[in-house]
């Protein structure tokens, strides 16, 4: 899915850091929102695990292959945030597990298998990820605030009738989301009842 650029929106939320660049392997289409540095992409579920880390609100940012501290191991993730440094060592279906001692590795670090993949979370990861730089007004982005301030909530099919300077209404509060103005339920699947709350300071 692709922004329409016609819309008479003129600001995008300001806290997405700079666009990766990504090295051609499988990552396709898909450009991370809070990657420092190349994003390398070794395998589809890499490329998983990266979307789900971008829309982590405990991750403020992470990055691609980080060497282990006085090992020789390399990390294929390295995340930091709320629950401090994490190193995650990602084993796709069908590939030998990585012949690294659990010993030798710092806390923190960890193995991520396909069965840690919460399927809903990832679909919804994919359906938000293309609008993070939506761009939204400001008009919009106060009245969206303002109604959440009013109502504690609302729902998205509510939000069609609150952001009236974008064509993709939807779009701008993905984008919101992503910018963490306000937060989404991405463990169940997103529809017109899925509520949206204000992020917490």
């Amino acid at each position: 899915m692709h922004p329409d650029h016609s819309i008479r929106a003129v600001e995008t939320p300001p806290s997405h850091p700079p666009v990766a660049s990504v090295v051609p392997t499988e990552g396709g289409n898909y450009r991370p929102i809070r990657c420092r540095g190349d994003a390398v992409f070794p395998s589809a579920m890499a490329v998983d695990v990266a979307r789900l880390l971008d829309v982590d609100p405990a991750v403020e940012h992470w990055r691609c292959r980080v060497p282990v501290a006085g090992t020789a191991h390399v990390a294929d993730f390295g995340a930091s945030g709320s629950r401090g440094e994490e190193l995650l060592f990602v084993v796709p279906e069908g590939r030998p597990f990585p012949a690294i001692h659990r010993e030798s590795l710092p806390p923190g670090a960890r193995f991520v298998l396909p069965a840690d993949i919460d399927p809903v979370r990832l679909e919804n990861a994919r359906a938000i990820l293309p609008f993070a730089r939506w761009r939204v007004s400001l008009d919009d982005r106060i009245r969206l605030l303002a109604a959440l301030d009013e109502e504690g909530s609302v729902t998205l099919a509510e939000c069609l009738g609150i952001l009236r300077n974008t064509s993709r209404p939807i779009a701008a509060v993905a984008s919101l989301a992503l910018a963490r103005f306000v937060d989404l339920d991405l463990d169940e699947p997103i529809g017109s009842r899925t509520r949206v709350i204000r992020r917490e300071a």
